[in-house]
């Protein structure tokens, strides 16, 4: 084999690896990229009496999904809050989170894009947030949170809804207050959420198409580290 052949094929190959880090050709047959995330109108927030509001600014959810069936370099994202709140002191307590889909951020800009634009199209009116709800935080939980301050491995059942579907999510968190009465909830385990459960199977294929990877996997880990001011 030649040293131009070799050059060539290594060229080929690192092509191939870095799909997701730079544009695609000129080929007639890709479709558009996107462009920057676009600039949307501040999201109004409505905080009810009570509630414990979300600090936007100290809270996020991580993402992390299995590509290539490579299990030492998963894909990691950070996706920022637009809203959020803790009803402990209502009669049922709850909890819900607003996720801002257009801040998906992996650290390769053009695989933002292409995550944005193919995978979550937020582009349609209306799909570019997400909604994490727990509709009942237990009493236990409540309970320790009022007596001891902290608690630690909670289990809570949620939703996840994006795009119209929705699908179940099993959250184990540890939670604490702080001395000027600031609620610090995160994960304990990563939460499971399936791509299929969200109808969102053909969405990933595209992806996984314009990307050049062999698989997406189905499941995707998703973790959070909260932070909520004290009740207004």
């Amino acid at each position: 084999m030649s040293a131009r052949t070799v050059v060539l094929l290594l060229a080929v190959a690192a092509s191939s690896a870095a799909a997701c880090d730079r544009p695609s050709g000129g080929s007639k047959a890709s479709p558009p990229e996107a462009g920057p995330a676009p600039t949307k109108a501040a999201h109004v927030r409505v905080i009810a009496p009570g509630d414990a509001p979300a600090d936007l600014a100290s809270s996020h959810v991580s993402l992390s999904v299995i590509k290539d069936r490579d299990l030492t370099a998963p894909v990691t994202a950070r996706l920022s809050l637009v809203d959020g709140a803790v009803a402990l002191a209502s009669a049922t307590p709850s909890a819900h989170l607003t996720l801002d889909l257009d801040s998906f951020d992996s650290g390769i800009p053009i695989r933002n894009e292409r995550v944005r634009n193919l995978f979550f199209e937020t582009s349609s009116r209306g799909w570019d947030t997400a909604e994490i709800s727990i509709p009942s935080i237990p009493s236990d939980v409540v309970t320790a949170l009022r007596s001891a301050r902290h608690v630690e491995n909670a289990h809570l059942e949620g939703h996840l809804r994006v795009h119209g579907h929705t699908a179940g999510v099993a959250l184990v968190v540890d939670a604490s207050y702080a001395d000027d009465g600031r609620l610090s909830v995160k994960t304990s385990s990563p939460a499971e959420v399936k791509i299929s459960d969200l109808g969102l199977r053909d969405n990933q294929r595209r992806l996984s198409a314009v990307c050049m990877h062999d698989s997406i996997d189905d499941v995707v880990k998703i973790e959070a580290v909260l932070e909520f001011s004290p009740p207004r």
